[in-house]
């Protein structure tokens, strides 16, 4: 459907969406609000101060990412790589054994299967 066929009502609220960063940024982040801001639109009309009400969107500036970033690298220096090491070798092993029993098991139930397939009488 193109824009052109739209009711003029909404057409008319697409461009307020537009011009409205703060409104436009509520819409992003929650697509289910659109119904219920077309009708404060259609009620309240573009001059009502619940517009102006809205949290503007926030925009991360490169420093916050660089900030980000170095908390990061701060938090992987910090780990202690040996003892995380150990605990995947430790996992390994408990893997294995599970692994092991796992195949016990089959052995096990193959050699019942067999016994109950041709009985000795």
């Amino acid at each position: 459907m193109s824009t052109n066929e739209l009711h003029p009502s909404v057409q008319q609220f697409k461009a307020f969406v537009n011009k409205h960063p703060k409104v436009k940024g509520q819409l992003r982040k929650n697509h289910k609000l659109i119904q219920s801001y077309y009708e404060k639109y259609m009620i309240l009309g573009e001059e009502d101060p619940f517009w102006d009400s809205l949290p503007s969107e926030k925009k991360e500036s490169a420093t916050a990412k660089m900030d980000w970033i170095k908390q990061l690298g701060g938090l992987m220096e910090e780990i202690n790589w040996e003892e995380v090491s150990r605990q995947i070798d430790e996992l390994n092993g408990a893997i294995g054994q599970f692994q092991q029993l796992i195949t016990n098991v089959k052995k096990e139930s193959g050699k019942n299967q067999k016994e109950m397939e041709y009985p000795y009488y």
